[in-house]
């Protein structure tokens, strides 16, 4: 176990959180039908951190991040019904039967998208014969950039929501400008909402806008639903890095690093203390167990080094004593806490 600098975060945390486009894709082409649908219907609200964690779960353990996944979000934990669950494939229904053209399902569509995240405008100005919309209440000073430039002579619709996000700062009057650039019936979102909606609105997601949660739910529920969001997701960043050490037999280094403000400790006396047991497994194309490890660590520190080092990491490296061969493997990697109920698992494709 190492302690670890700030200057050394800075250079290693931006490399061990990369989470690349071509991965991403790989991992989500392996995902079976179950897991694979409920990725896509969520990408409006599942955070980049939870896709990570999702992707790199093992099969069996999917059904249970999926469980608590809407968990975290529910704005009445205890009860039968989960009302932001429903409402927003409630919202996903409505939004197929409302927009109808540009070839693509209605949710998947712009225009879908923020009717999910936001709900129904209070006012919808269409436009579809093209042409500048003119709107006599609006002071042309206060146009943004983006809506200057919108409407051109494309069809365009302007929708306007008169008090959006009211619980979370000074209610204002957002106009959100759609135009049908190529004709076909899809319009695109033109506007470009942080400038219409100043700040960030929740947690960063996959996809614009930056907003983890809906906008009518979140009125009444704005603060429980920051809390749920931002509830304590056990995560480790990993490499697997392709070395050769003949004295040991190895051509494979797994590299894990697990930061201090992701690990529930238990205090004892003047003490905060934390047992990670870890086990590694990397098997063949045939299924076949080739490699284990299994090791457990002590973590001990007193409450004022975690509070001056809160954005260190336990870090460890382990090499693979078995010499890989040309092939494609699967590396199965499990942390668990035994002093703060909490465990995280990975499946990570490996070619050699």
């Amino acid at each position: 176990m190492r302690a670890i600098s700030p200057k050394a975060i800075a250079v290693f945390i931006p490399l061990l959180l990369l989470f690349n486009s071509c991965t991403v894709k790989r991992l989500v082409n392996k995902l079976d039908p179950v897991s694979e649908e409920f990725y896509s219907k969520v990408r409006y609200i599942m955070t980049k951190e939870e896709s990570k964690i999702f992707l790199e779960l093992p099969l069996s353990a999917r059904a249970e991040f999926i469980e608590e996944f809407w968990e975290r979000r529910d704005p009445t934990p205890g009860t039968k019904e989960n009302d932001y669950k429903e409402a927003y494939f409630t919202r996903i229904e409505e939004a197929n039967r409302l927009f109808r053209g540009g070839g693509r399902p209605g949710w998947l569509q712009d225009r879908g998208r923020i009717y999910i995240l936001f709900g129904p405008p209070n006012e919808r100005q269409t436009n579809p014969m093209g042409g500048r919309n003119i709107d006599p209440y609006e002071d042309a000073r206060d146009q943004t950039s983006s809506r200057q430039l919108a409407a051109g002579e494309k069809p365009s619709e302007i929708w306007i929501y008169y008090n959006l996000f009211s619980s979370l700062q000074k209610p204002q009057v957002v106009r959100i400008v759609f135009v049908d650039t190529y004709g076909t019936g899809d319009y695109q979102l033109i506007s470009n909402l942080n400038e219409l909606i100043p700040g960030m609105m929740g947690i960063e997601t996959q996809f614009a806008p930056n907003l983890a949660y809906m906008h009518e739910l979140s009125k009444e529920e704005a603060f429980r639903a920051r809390l749920n969001l931002q509830k304590l997701l056990f995560d480790f960043s990993w490499e697997l890095l392709k070395t050769k050490n003949k004295e040991i037999g190895s051509n494979l280094l797994i590299h894990i690093v697990l930061p201090y403000d992701k690990i529930v400790f238990a205090k004892e006396n003047e003490t905060l203390r934390a047992v990670i047991e870890l086990d590694a497994v990397i098997k063949d194309s045939a299924d076949k167990i080739i490699w284990q490890f299994e090791e457990e660590h002590n973590l001990n520190f007193r409450e004022d080094y975690l509070i001056q080092n809160r954005e260190g990491f336990w870090e460890m490296e382990i090499p693979v004593t078995k010499w890989l061969k040309k092939g494609n493997y699967s590396v199965y990697l499990s942390l668990k806490n035994l002093s703060g109920d909490q465990e995280i698992k990975k499946l990570l494709p490996l070619k050699i």
